[in-house]
């Protein structure tokens, strides 16, 4: 039996029983292979834009007597996805920005799927954020700490859960309210609490994931490592003639991790 690693396992766990998996950027193979093995999802299709990681999947999946019931498919993105092939869609171990080139370019092929199941590895705010403005809804987030490293795994469904008022959970809502007048307080403006939540995930900051907070101490550790390097580039460069230019993009830098940095602090005095 297929096992996975702790980031993969999380994101197994958001596949829905009994839905036709699409695992888009398959690499090896090993998520359909867990699907299918263990009877969460009696077919998947495993799809890469990658000749080198389809042949590995494949051997993978013939390994495990499954060829019948994995289709191996060469695809950039959903591309190579027939009109409801499957309802449920994996794309995960890549960037933000590829994340949201896939779903850009899915266009109404997204109407086929129920679910989403997403693990970005970088540009979680922009990538939240795009979920928002499009309308789709994150009700579901995970975060794991593998290997020195943080995998957020977000559950998109793309037509809005009856459970949802707005852009959160109603059991979240009394509690997202609360953090949002406490954050509203301490940073005086509705725009920068909103981009902590696509920052940071409104399910993560409702439910006081314990592995947020270790993610918040993170951030938090390396603005202060931002701010020390630009205090230390300033006193260098104070006696230096012709340094205005770099000086005043210093200041810049210097005056958006202030804000930052106000902004982790505030949400860690919420948590």
């Amino acid at each position: 039996m297929q096992k996975l690693s702790k980031r993969l396992q999380a994101v197994a766990d958001f596949v829905a029983s009994g839905s036709i998996v699409a695992d888009i950027g398959t690499d090896h193979g090993f998520l359909p292979i867990y699907l299918v093995e263990r009877g969460i999802c009696p077919q998947a299709v495993a799809m890469d834009i990658r000749i080198g990681p389809l042949e590995r999947a494949q051997e993978h999946i013939q390994a495990a007597g499954l060829a019948d019931r994995i289709q191996v498919r060469l695809s950039d993105g959903m591309n190579g996805l027939g009109q409801q092939e499957a309802d449920s869609a994996v794309i995960a171990g890549m960037g933000g920005l590829a994340v949201i080139h896939i779903l850009e370019q899915a266009g109404e092929r997204l109407a086929d799927f129920k679910e989403l199941a997403l693990e970005p590895q970088s540009d979680l705010f922009k990538v939240r954020r795009y979920l928002r403005e499009h309308r789709m809804y994150i009700d579901r987030e995970a975060l794991v700490y593998e290997a020195g490293k943080f995998y957020p795994i977000l559950h998109v469904s793309i037509q809005k859960p009856m459970e949802f008022q707005g852009m959160c959970r109603q059991e979240y809502c009394g509690v997202v309210e609360e953090i949002k007048k406490s954050l509203l307080e301490k940073l005086g403006e509705e725009a920068r609490v909103q981009d902590l939540f696509d920052t940071y995930g409104v399910c993560m900051i409702a439910v006081r994931h314990p592995v947020l907070k270790k993610m918040l101490l993170r951030d938090k550790k390396r603005a202060l490592g931002i701010l020390d390097a630009l205090q230390e580039r300033a006193q260098m460069e104070a006696d230096v003639k012709g340094q205005d230019e770099k000086a005043l993009a210093a200041a810049v830098r210097k005056q958006e991790v202030v804000k930052r940095l106000e902004e982790i602090q505030g949400l860690l005095a919420v948590l």
